[in-house]
Protein backbone atom coordinates (compact mmCIF):
# COMPACT_ATOMS: atom_id res chain seq x y z
CA UNK A 1 0.00 0.00 0.00
CA UNK A 2 0.92 3.50 -0.62
CA UNK A 3 -0.56 6.18 1.87
CA UNK A 4 0.47 9.61 2.29
CA UNK A 5 -0.26 11.79 4.65
CA UNK A 6 0.45 15.75 4.50
CA UNK A 7 3.18 14.84 2.80
CA UNK A 8 5.56 18.16 1.12
CA UNK A 9 8.53 18.16 -1.11
CA UNK A 10 10.08 20.95 -2.86
CA UNK A 11 12.25 20.91 -6.49
CA UNK A 12 13.75 23.92 -7.17
CA UNK A 13 10.97 26.64 -6.79
CA UNK A 14 8.45 24.35 -7.55
CA UNK A 15 6.81 22.29 -4.15
CA UNK A 16 4.31 19.42 -3.32
CA UNK A 17 2.35 20.78 -0.96
CA UNK A 18 -0.21 18.79 2.06
CA UNK A 19 -0.45 15.91 -0.21
CA UNK A 20 -2.93 13.22 0.90
CA UNK A 21 -3.85 9.98 -0.72
CA UNK A 22 -3.81 6.16 0.19
CA UNK A 23 -4.01 3.34 -2.17
CA UNK A 24 -4.59 -0.14 -0.51
CA UNK A 25 -2.27 -2.65 -0.54
CA UNK A 26 -2.38 -4.39 -4.52
CA UNK A 27 -4.42 -1.43 -5.63
CA UNK A 28 -3.44 0.70 -8.77
CA UNK A 29 -3.65 4.35 -8.39
CA UNK A 30 -3.35 6.23 -11.34
CA UNK A 31 -2.25 10.28 -10.63
CA UNK A 32 -3.87 12.83 -13.51
CA UNK A 33 -3.28 16.17 -14.02
CA UNK A 34 -2.23 18.97 -16.15
CA UNK A 35 1.60 19.93 -17.04
CA UNK A 36 3.61 21.10 -14.77
CA UNK A 37 1.36 20.00 -11.91
CA UNK A 38 3.75 17.68 -10.35
CA UNK A 39 2.77 14.03 -10.90
CA UNK A 40 6.75 12.86 -11.81
CA UNK A 41 7.81 14.77 -8.40
CA UNK A 42 5.17 12.74 -6.48
CA UNK A 43 6.64 9.82 -7.59
CA UNK A 44 9.88 10.47 -7.09
CA UNK A 45 9.36 11.76 -3.60
CA UNK A 46 7.26 8.34 -2.90
CA UNK A 47 10.42 6.96 -4.40
CA UNK A 48 12.84 8.12 -2.03
CA UNK A 49 14.51 9.86 -5.46
CA UNK A 50 13.60 13.41 -3.92
CA UNK A 51 13.60 14.70 -0.18
CA UNK A 52 10.49 14.80 1.61
CA UNK A 53 10.39 18.01 3.31
CA UNK A 54 7.44 17.07 5.88
CA UNK A 55 4.51 14.97 5.94
CA UNK A 56 4.12 11.11 6.23
CA UNK A 57 4.79 8.57 3.49
CA UNK A 58 3.88 4.48 4.68
CA UNK A 59 5.06 2.08 2.17
CA UNK A 60 3.87 -1.14 2.96
CA UNK A 61 2.46 -0.45 6.40
CA UNK A 62 6.15 0.87 7.47
CA UNK A 63 7.05 4.68 7.75
CA UNK A 64 9.17 5.61 4.82
CA UNK A 65 9.57 8.89 5.08
CA UNK A 66 13.75 8.69 6.76
CA UNK A 67 13.84 5.15 4.28
CA UNK A 68 17.10 5.52 1.78
CA UNK A 69 15.52 4.55 -1.95
CA UNK A 70 17.55 1.55 -2.46
CA UNK A 71 15.50 -0.35 0.86
CA UNK A 72 12.22 0.97 -0.41
CA UNK A 73 11.34 -2.37 -2.25
CA UNK A 74 10.03 0.28 -5.34
CA UNK A 75 10.34 -0.07 -9.08
CA UNK A 76 10.34 3.37 -10.80
CA UNK A 77 9.76 3.29 -14.87
CA UNK A 78 10.60 6.85 -16.33
CA UNK A 79 8.69 7.89 -19.56
CA UNK A 80 11.58 7.88 -21.38
CA UNK A 81 13.12 4.75 -19.84
CA UNK A 82 16.69 5.57 -19.28
CA UNK A 83 18.08 2.16 -20.34
CA UNK A 84 22.11 1.31 -19.43
CA UNK A 85 23.15 2.11 -22.78
CA UNK A 86 26.48 -0.35 -22.43
CA UNK A 87 24.13 -2.87 -21.87
CA UNK A 88 21.74 -5.23 -24.34
CA UNK A 89 18.04 -5.35 -23.86
CA UNK A 90 18.41 -9.03 -21.74
CA UNK A 91 21.13 -7.52 -19.38
CA UNK A 92 19.34 -4.30 -18.71
CA UNK A 93 15.94 -6.39 -17.99
CA UNK A 94 17.92 -8.74 -16.40
CA UNK A 95 19.95 -6.03 -14.13
CA UNK A 96 18.67 -6.29 -10.45
CA UNK A 97 16.54 -9.31 -10.77
CA UNK A 98 17.33 -12.38 -8.18
CA UNK A 99 15.86 -14.63 -10.48
CA UNK A 100 17.04 -14.84 -14.25
CA UNK A 101 13.98 -17.04 -15.18
CA UNK A 102 11.70 -14.39 -14.07
CA UNK A 103 13.62 -11.56 -15.92
CA UNK A 104 12.83 -13.74 -18.49
CA UNK A 105 9.35 -14.43 -18.33
CA UNK A 106 8.47 -10.96 -18.15
CA UNK A 107 10.33 -10.24 -21.20
CA UNK A 108 8.52 -12.93 -22.94
CA UNK A 109 5.12 -11.79 -21.59
CA UNK A 110 6.02 -7.95 -22.55
CA UNK A 111 7.04 -8.55 -25.92
CA UNK A 112 10.85 -7.55 -24.95
CA UNK A 113 12.29 -10.52 -25.65
CA UNK A 114 11.69 -10.07 -29.57
CA UNK A 115 14.51 -7.79 -29.56
CA UNK A 116 16.83 -9.02 -26.49
CA UNK A 117 20.12 -9.03 -28.52
CA UNK A 118 19.91 -5.87 -29.64
CA UNK A 119 22.13 -2.58 -28.88
CA UNK A 120 19.42 -0.14 -26.78
CA UNK A 121 21.10 2.83 -28.75
CA UNK A 122 19.28 0.93 -31.39
CA UNK A 123 15.66 0.76 -29.94
CA UNK A 124 12.51 3.16 -31.17
CA UNK A 125 10.96 5.18 -28.23
CA UNK A 126 7.95 2.66 -27.44
CA UNK A 127 10.81 -0.77 -27.68
CA UNK A 128 12.28 1.55 -24.70
CA UNK A 129 9.29 1.67 -22.78
CA UNK A 130 8.73 -1.61 -23.23
CA UNK A 131 12.09 -3.19 -22.15
CA UNK A 132 12.22 -0.52 -18.84
CA UNK A 133 8.83 -1.55 -17.82
CA UNK A 134 10.50 -5.25 -17.92
CA UNK A 135 13.34 -4.31 -16.39
CA UNK A 136 11.24 -2.73 -13.37
CA UNK A 137 8.83 -5.82 -13.42
CA UNK A 138 11.57 -8.33 -13.19
CA UNK A 139 12.73 -7.81 -9.92
CA UNK A 140 8.94 -7.93 -8.52
CA UNK A 141 8.67 -4.74 -6.51
CA UNK A 142 6.21 -4.65 -3.71
CA UNK A 143 5.37 -1.06 -5.18
CA UNK A 144 5.89 0.10 -9.24
CA UNK A 145 6.14 3.36 -9.81
CA UNK A 146 5.21 4.37 -13.60
CA UNK A 147 5.60 7.60 -15.34
CA UNK A 148 3.39 7.43 -18.81
CA UNK A 149 4.87 4.10 -19.30
CA UNK A 150 2.71 3.19 -22.39
CA UNK A 151 3.19 6.95 -23.89
CA UNK A 152 5.62 6.13 -26.77
CA UNK A 153 3.86 2.47 -27.99
CA UNK A 154 1.84 2.97 -31.17
CA UNK A 155 -2.29 1.68 -30.20
CA UNK A 156 -1.71 -2.26 -30.76
CA UNK A 157 1.42 -2.60 -28.76
CA UNK A 158 -0.49 -0.24 -26.05
CA UNK A 159 -3.44 -2.18 -25.35
CA UNK A 160 -0.97 -5.47 -25.42
CA UNK A 161 1.50 -4.22 -22.99
CA UNK A 162 -1.32 -2.68 -20.60
CA UNK A 163 -3.21 -5.21 -20.70
CA UNK A 164 -0.38 -7.73 -19.48
CA UNK A 165 1.36 -5.01 -17.07
CA UNK A 166 -2.57 -4.96 -14.89
CA UNK A 167 -2.50 -9.14 -15.67
CA UNK A 168 1.06 -8.85 -13.88
CA UNK A 169 -0.05 -6.79 -10.79
CA UNK A 170 -3.20 -8.97 -10.24
CA UNK A 171 -0.94 -12.04 -9.84
CA UNK A 172 1.26 -10.99 -8.03
CA UNK A 173 -0.39 -8.49 -5.55
CA UNK A 174 1.62 -5.19 -6.56
CA UNK A 175 0.75 -1.81 -5.42
CA UNK A 176 1.11 0.54 -8.34
CA UNK A 177 1.22 4.14 -8.87
CA UNK A 178 0.96 5.73 -11.98
CA UNK A 179 1.10 9.04 -14.19
CA UNK A 180 -0.99 9.22 -16.72
CA UNK A 181 -2.46 12.07 -19.13
CA UNK A 182 -4.89 9.42 -21.01
CA UNK A 183 -8.21 9.58 -19.39
CA UNK A 184 -9.72 6.40 -21.24
CA UNK A 185 -6.68 4.70 -19.67
CA UNK A 186 -6.85 5.76 -16.00
CA UNK A 187 -10.64 4.42 -15.84
CA UNK A 188 -9.23 1.46 -17.36
CA UNK A 189 -6.56 0.78 -15.13
CA UNK A 190 -7.24 2.82 -12.03
CA UNK A 191 -8.73 1.41 -8.70
CA UNK A 192 -7.50 4.88 -7.34
CA UNK A 193 -7.44 8.49 -9.30
CA UNK A 194 -5.64 11.26 -7.73
CA UNK A 195 -6.04 14.48 -9.25
CA UNK A 196 -3.10 16.66 -8.73
CA UNK A 197 -2.70 20.88 -9.71
CA UNK A 198 -0.36 22.87 -8.65
CA UNK A 199 1.33 20.38 -6.58
CA UNK A 200 -2.11 20.14 -4.11
CA UNK A 201 -4.40 17.28 -4.77
CA UNK A 202 -7.63 18.18 -5.56
CA UNK A 203 -9.61 15.44 -4.98
CA UNK A 204 -8.80 11.59 -4.96
CA UNK A 205 -11.04 8.44 -5.28
CA UNK A 206 -12.64 5.78 -7.14
CA UNK A 207 -12.23 6.90 -10.88
CA UNK A 208 -15.85 6.63 -11.66
CA UNK A 209 -16.38 8.89 -8.94
CA UNK A 210 -13.90 11.53 -9.31
CA UNK A 211 -14.72 11.33 -13.46
CA UNK A 212 -18.80 11.40 -12.54
CA UNK A 213 -19.05 13.51 -9.68
CA UNK A 214 -16.27 16.57 -10.11
CA UNK A 215 -15.81 18.37 -6.91
CA UNK A 216 -15.49 21.71 -8.29
CA UNK A 217 -16.10 23.10 -12.19
CA UNK A 218 -12.50 23.50 -12.76
CA UNK A 219 -12.09 19.80 -12.09
CA UNK A 220 -15.07 18.94 -14.54
CA UNK A 221 -13.61 20.87 -17.26
CA UNK A 222 -10.37 19.62 -17.01
CA UNK A 223 -11.75 15.85 -17.02
CA UNK A 224 -13.40 17.13 -20.03
CA UNK A 225 -16.92 17.78 -19.29
CA UNK A 226 -17.95 19.30 -22.38
CA UNK A 227 -21.17 21.10 -20.11
CA UNK A 228 -20.61 23.12 -17.33
CA UNK A 229 -23.32 25.75 -16.56
CA UNK A 230 -22.93 28.23 -13.97
CA UNK A 231 -26.47 29.13 -12.00
CA UNK A 232 -28.54 28.77 -9.15
CA UNK A 233 -29.93 25.83 -7.51
CA UNK A 234 -33.04 25.80 -5.34
CA UNK A 235 -34.40 22.36 -3.74
CA UNK A 236 -37.83 21.70 -4.92
CA UNK A 237 -38.72 19.54 -1.37
CA UNK A 238 -42.52 18.54 -1.69
CA UNK A 239 -43.54 20.52 -4.21
CA UNK A 240 -41.49 18.68 -6.75
CA UNK A 241 -43.21 17.15 -8.95
CA UNK A 242 -40.87 14.06 -8.71
CA UNK A 243 -42.23 13.51 -4.95
CA UNK A 244 -44.30 10.69 -4.41
CA UNK A 245 -46.80 11.35 -2.05
CA UNK A 246 -47.02 10.59 1.42
CA UNK A 247 -43.09 9.83 1.17
CA UNK A 248 -41.32 11.28 4.75
CA UNK A 249 -38.54 14.23 3.46
CA UNK A 250 -36.24 12.57 5.78
CA UNK A 251 -36.00 9.31 3.87
CA UNK A 252 -34.71 10.91 0.77
CA UNK A 253 -31.13 11.48 2.42
CA UNK A 254 -28.95 13.46 -0.32
CA UNK A 255 -31.67 12.62 -2.91
CA UNK A 256 -33.90 15.60 -3.00
CA UNK A 257 -34.97 17.21 -6.38
CA UNK A 258 -32.87 20.44 -6.76
CA UNK A 259 -34.46 23.04 -9.81
CA UNK A 260 -31.22 24.74 -11.14
CA UNK A 261 -31.40 27.82 -13.87
CA UNK A 262 -29.20 28.96 -15.75
CA UNK A 263 -29.68 31.89 -18.32
CA UNK A 264 -32.94 30.85 -20.00
CA UNK A 265 -32.50 26.90 -18.92
CA UNK A 266 -34.53 25.28 -16.15
CA UNK A 267 -32.24 21.82 -15.39
CA UNK A 268 -33.79 19.29 -13.04
CA UNK A 269 -31.67 17.33 -10.93
CA UNK A 270 -31.58 14.91 -8.06
CA UNK A 271 -28.93 15.93 -5.52
CA UNK A 272 -28.01 17.04 -1.87
CA UNK A 273 -26.65 21.08 -3.18
CA UNK A 274 -27.43 23.42 -1.01
CA UNK A 275 -29.37 26.24 -2.56
CA UNK A 276 -27.89 29.31 -3.81
CA UNK A 277 -25.01 29.80 -6.27
CA UNK A 278 -23.29 26.90 -8.18
CA UNK A 279 -22.24 24.52 -11.30
CA UNK A 280 -24.34 21.83 -13.43
CA UNK A 281 -21.89 19.27 -15.18
CA UNK A 282 -23.54 17.04 -17.82
CA UNK A 283 -20.91 14.62 -19.38
CA UNK A 284 -21.64 14.80 -23.14
CA UNK A 285 -22.39 11.44 -23.30
CA UNK A 286 -25.13 11.53 -21.14
CA UNK A 287 -26.85 13.75 -23.57
CA UNK A 288 -29.50 12.17 -26.77
CA UNK A 289 -30.86 13.75 -29.37
CA UNK A 290 -33.83 13.08 -31.50
CA UNK A 291 -34.81 14.33 -34.50
CA UNK A 292 -37.87 16.80 -34.01
CA UNK A 293 -40.93 15.53 -35.53
CA UNK A 294 -43.27 18.18 -36.96
CA UNK A 295 -47.16 16.87 -37.34
CA UNK A 296 -45.95 13.91 -35.74
CA UNK A 297 -48.32 14.53 -32.45
CA UNK A 298 -47.24 14.17 -28.87
CA UNK A 299 -43.80 13.23 -27.96
CA UNK A 300 -42.74 9.73 -27.03
CA UNK A 301 -42.70 9.04 -23.01
CA UNK A 302 -39.42 8.94 -22.10
CA UNK A 303 -37.80 8.95 -18.19
CA UNK A 304 -35.76 11.67 -19.15
CA UNK A 305 -36.70 14.86 -16.94
CA UNK A 306 -34.81 17.23 -18.96
CA UNK A 307 -35.74 17.65 -22.64
CA UNK A 308 -34.79 20.55 -24.88
CA UNK A 309 -35.71 22.19 -28.36
CA UNK A 310 -32.66 23.43 -30.08
CA UNK A 311 -30.85 23.92 -33.37
CA UNK A 312 -27.00 22.04 -34.43
CA UNK A 313 -24.78 24.53 -34.86
CA UNK A 314 -21.73 22.24 -35.09
CA UNK A 315 -20.55 18.96 -35.37
CA UNK A 316 -16.83 17.84 -34.90
CA UNK A 317 -15.98 14.09 -36.00
CA UNK A 318 -13.05 12.02 -34.63
CA UNK A 319 -13.39 8.76 -36.07
CA UNK A 320 -16.41 6.68 -34.56
CA UNK A 321 -17.20 9.62 -32.24
CA UNK A 322 -18.38 12.72 -33.26
CA UNK A 323 -19.84 15.40 -30.40
CA UNK A 324 -22.65 17.63 -31.83
CA UNK A 325 -22.91 21.17 -30.41
CA UNK A 326 -26.44 22.41 -30.09
CA UNK A 327 -27.94 25.82 -29.87
CA UNK A 328 -30.96 25.92 -26.85
CA UNK A 329 -32.07 29.34 -26.29
CA UNK A 330 -28.31 30.67 -26.83
CA UNK A 331 -26.97 28.34 -24.63
CA UNK A 332 -24.92 25.18 -26.30
CA UNK A 333 -25.53 22.00 -25.36
CA UNK A 334 -23.06 19.45 -26.19
CA UNK A 335 -23.87 16.06 -26.65
CA UNK A 336 -21.28 12.86 -27.37
CA UNK A 337 -23.09 10.66 -30.23
CA UNK A 338 -21.45 7.51 -31.88
CA UNK A 339 -20.86 8.61 -35.90
CA UNK A 340 -22.69 6.07 -37.13
CA UNK A 341 -26.03 7.97 -34.83
CA UNK A 342 -25.12 10.57 -35.92
CA UNK A 343 -25.76 9.48 -40.16
CA UNK A 344 -28.21 7.40 -39.15
CA UNK A 345 -30.23 10.48 -37.54
CA UNK A 346 -28.80 12.76 -40.74
CA UNK A 347 -27.93 15.24 -38.20
CA UNK A 348 -26.50 18.36 -39.37
CA UNK A 349 -25.56 22.19 -38.91
CA UNK A 350 -28.95 23.96 -38.84
CA UNK A 351 -31.34 20.99 -38.02
CA UNK A 352 -33.58 21.34 -35.51
CA UNK A 353 -33.34 18.90 -32.72
CA UNK A 354 -34.78 17.09 -28.86
CA UNK A 355 -31.53 17.08 -26.32
CA UNK A 356 -32.63 15.00 -23.47
CA UNK A 357 -31.15 14.00 -20.58
CA UNK A 358 -31.72 12.33 -17.12
CA UNK A 359 -32.00 14.44 -14.15
CA UNK A 360 -29.46 12.01 -12.20
CA UNK A 361 -27.36 12.62 -14.98
CA UNK A 362 -26.78 16.20 -13.44
CA UNK A 363 -24.09 16.66 -11.04
CA UNK A 364 -24.36 20.17 -8.90
CA UNK A 365 -21.33 21.60 -7.52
Amino acid sequence: MIEARSLSARVGEFALRDVSFAVPRGGYGVVIGPAGSGKTTLLETVAGIVAQRGGTLLLGGRDATALPPETRDVGFVYQHGYLFPHLSVEDNIAYGADDPALARAVARRLGADAFGARDVRGLSGGERQVVALARALARRPAVLLLDEPFSALDPRRRTLVRREVRAIHAEWGMTVLQVTHDFTEAGLLGDVAILLDGGRVLQYGPPEEVFRRPASPYIAEFLGAENVFAGRARALDETSPDWVDGAPHDVAGRFRAVEFRTGDLTIYAVGDAPDGPGYAVIRAEEVLLSREQHGAGEPAATSARNRFHGTIVELATLGALTRVTVDVRGTPLVAALTTRSVHELGLGVGVAVEASFKAMAVHLC
